[in-house]
């Protein structure tokens, strides 16, 4: 790459995009690397994204101003499209801008975790990816969820719960839509009128395609049950009355509840996931009351599919006992096996983890 300086007035278009694409090749190098090397490839996008978010700043007329000329008499239609698309290509670039800070950010809760700065750097990426997401309501929920994911590590429990009821606001309606396809849904609200109805649906449908990834989605739903695992803790700490609601009951409900639609947009998605079947047998248990019957329903199935995976496991071993790797994944998999074991003995016993959460990902079925 070559550093690109210029003043204001030297800058075009041209330039803005050349510095786009600069920034979506060092990202995608990143994507490919690791520790150092990728931390290198996405500082230099960062730097390519923020000097194309300055070139548009400075070349893209600001709706005020349009409207001012327009009003002169002298602001052609062309003209106003062509802003139209500038403040759109602005917007967009800030977006990139603020995913490449938590890709920077998510390498030092990884990679790059034992870096005697990683904390404060990690803070920074996600500081700087805030700033640019202010504003925001339907925009990506990345920089939400980093510093949720941060704030847990920090020991910050009442700040994480911000930031990931905020992150989970973005992506409710289309993960109680995509839930609603497994039974797993919100109901509605009664009396709604036939048009009022199909409206809500296409806005669902539309939220439901806008939804992060698998993987981003499963990482919000074990965020939402540490935060529910912080609160019981407290109010158990403040010696709370079950029996009385709280203010740390209430927040609680609300991630387990959280939890379970996050989780049902998973299942409806993909249901040979054995973590997500895991993970929704320790929301119901989180639920408060716990909801034996449903803890007990996914614990099985997902212990179901484990003793499925062993088996296939097994005979691969009969006929192959040197791999080492083949060795690694059997001790993880009857590892997986006797915890859900446990949990399923934990209901039968009247002993229900309320805290339960899945420390490690689950094999695949």
């Amino acid at each position: 790459d070559e550093d690109m300086e210029g003043g204001g007035g030297s800058w075009t278009v041209a330039d803005a995009q050349l510095s786009e694409a600069r920034a979506g090749l060092r990202l995608y190098l990143g994507q490919l690397s690791e520790g150092e090397e990728a931390l290198g490839h996405y500082s230099r996008g960062v730097s390519h994204l923020e000097r194309c978010v300055a070139i548009l700043e400075a070349v893209a007329p600001t709706e005020e101003e349009e409207g001012g000329a327009d009003k002169a008499g002298g602001m052609e239609d062309e003209d106003e499209e062509e802003g139209d698309d500038l403040r759109a290509a602005l917007t967009e670039t800030k977006r990139q801008l603020c995913g490449a800070h938590c890709s920077v950010a998510e390498l030092y809760l990884t990679d790059l975790c034992f870096d005697p700065e990683a904390e404060a750097r990690c803070e920074k990426a996600l500081t700087a990816a805030l700033e640019l997401d202010k504003g925001s309501q339907d925009g990506p929920p990345d920089a939400l969820q980093g510093m949720a994911n941060l704030r847990l590590s920090q020991g910050r429990g009442a700040d994480a719960l911000r930031c990931i009821t905020d992150a989970y606001g973005r992506m409710r309606v289309g993960c109680e839509a995509m839930a609603d396809l497994v039974g797993l849904g919100k109901e509605g609200a009664d009396g709604d009128e036939v048009e009022e109805e199909q409206a809500r649906e296409l806005k669902e449908v539309e939220a439901a395609n806008c939804l992060p990834g698998f993987e981003f989605r499963c990482q919000t739903a074990k965020i939402l049950l540490e935060c529910a695992a912080s609160l019981h803790d407290a109010s158990i700490k403040d010696g709370e009355n079950e029996s009385e609601p709280s203010k740390e009951r209430e927040q609680g409900s609300f991630c387990t509840e959280a939890a379970v639609q996050v989780l049902g947009s998973l299942l409806a998605e993909n249901d040979e996931v054995v973590e997500v079947w895991y993970l929704l047998g320790c929301a119901f248990a989180a639920s408060r009351p716990a909801n034996e019957d449903a803890a007990r329903h996914h614990w099985q199935t997902a212990l179901d599919m484990l003793l499925k995976v062993k088996e296939g496991l097994d005979q691969e071993a009969s006929s192959d006992d040197e791999d080492d790797e083949l060795k690694q994944q059997m001790e993880e998999v009857t590892g997986q096996i006797e915890e859900v074991k446990d949990k399923l003995a934990g209901l039968k016993d009247g002993k229900v983890d309320q805290t339960a959460t899945a420390d490690a990902d689950m094999v695949e079925s």
